[in-house]
């Protein structure tokens, strides 16, 4: 093997090394993963209701809601949805508690 062999030989592995970082940098890059997962809307009341600093009336959500995520909410569909989570063992409870009868 004379020194132009060697060379030619060289840049050969100089080159696929560069090409296999290039590969690995792709497949780290945004465009590559996966799509983030689609948050749902009771997900959005969620994110609201945990950052703010008091409870808030479900017209104060939905403006939040339209505002900040750029969501429209369905009242009776939030509010039926909020009440189905509002028990004990939840981070979520009702501002006013209807008394019990």
């Amino acid at each position: 093997m004379d020194t132009f062999d060697k060379f030619i030989e060289f840049q050969k592995e100089l080159l696929q090394s560069q090409l296999k970082t290039i590969r690995r940098y792709q497949q780290q890059s945004p465009q590559f993963k996966k799509q983030p997962k689609r948050t749902s809307k009771l997900d959005v009341v969620e994110d609201i209701l945990l950052s703010a600093d008091q409870p808030l009336h479900i017209s104060k959500i939905i403006e939040v809601a339209i505002n900040d995520y750029n969501v429209t909410l369905q009242r009776d569909s939030i509010v039926s949805a909020l009440v189905k989570k509002s028990v004990p063992e939840n981070d979520l409870s009702a501002s006013h508690p209807i008394p019990s009868l």
